[in-house]
């Protein structure tokens, strides 16, 4: 049975692969703030270099999947050499670990290496963030590359799904909120295609079978407002969509700049995977059917 060890296990993403994982794979994760319920969890802090080295040297996995990183924009705008540290140090020390021991690497990126100039993106565009959490994703991916390893680079965009401890998805924030009748100021000038945690991870896992490598775009199909998607909600769970009032980006003084419109285009995974990720309705239903459990 081949072993895959998940870094960042901890977050939504990471839960839903060591779930997903164990039905074929020997599961290993790693937390470092959150310890994790899983049999074969341990600490770790990827910007320590000999940790790193000590672990993957211990486990020798055949597949090192890495979620870690600083993912809230503002925060990393405004911690910049915080985020650099976690998000490009401590996925080079992961990814030489990977080189040494001879394991293939996921590395989960974002859209937000792109600026949003564009209709729509392929694997093939070059990254050009607006703000520092793009730069910090889009000189880790190169630096993989430099590094000439076996590896697939995963963009993917604005994740929801129920797990995981890290801070709450947009998509539960919402539901939250308009669950205690509470008025929410939603952004209509910011487009991105959510996608569920769930369907991530299997695609992941999909991909690694398929033996490919190189950049893949993993992204719902649907590409909506932060404004739509919150409507959708209401609707899907029946609440009331007039709690949920529209604000445009500059009202929100945010510190880090956003793109506009960032839509990454999944042909390339359908013709490889023969997949379409699902869209929001089918997503939503999923989260509200695992609510019900």
């Amino acid at each position: 049975m081949k072993k895959v060890l998940v870094v960042g296990a901890s977050g939504l993403l990471g839960s839903k692969l060591m779930k997903i994982g164990e039905k074929k794979y020997e599961m290993y994760g790693t937390y470092l703030n959150h310890k994790i319920s899983f049999e074969n969890s341990f600490s770790l802090d990827v910007t320590n270099r000999k940790e790193v080295f000590n672990l993957v040297g211990k486990i020798k996995p055949d597949l090192v999947i890495d979620t870690h990183s600083i993912t809230n924009v503002d925060y990393c705008e405004l911690h910049q050499e915080e985020a650099w540290l976690v998000n490009v140090e401590g996925t080079k020390n992961v990814a030489e670990a990977c080189k040494t021991f001879g394991a293939k690497m996921v590395f989960i990126s974002t859209d937000y290496v792109f600026d949003g100039k564009k209709s729509s993106y392929s694997e093939k565009d070059k990254p050009k963030p607006l703000n520092y959490y793009g730069k910090t994703k889009a000189i880790a991916e190169k630096m993989i590359e430099i590094l000439d390893i076996d590896h697939i680079i995963v963009r993917t965009a604005v994740l929801y799904g129920i797990g995981g401890t890290d801070k709450k998805p947009f998509v539960l924030w919402v539901l939250e909120n308009l669950k205690k009748n509470q008025e929410i100021n939603v952004v209509i000038d910011q487009f991105n295609n959510p996608t569920l945690a769930d369907n991530l991870a299997d695609i992941i896992l999909k991909l690694y079978e398929k033996d490919v490598n190189g950049i893949f775009h993993v992204v719902g199909k649907d590409n909506v407002s932060r404004y739509e998607l919150a409507l959708k909600v209401a609707e899907v769970f029946g609440l009331n969509k007039k709690l949920i009032k529209p604000i445009t980006t500059p009202e929100l003084r945010q510190p880090a700049p956003r793109p506009r419109k960032l839509e990454l285009s999944t042909k390339k995974l359908q013709r490889i995977l023969g997949i379409t990720p699902l869209g929001i309705d089918d997503g939503l239903k999923i989260v509200r059917e695992q609510l019900r459990i």
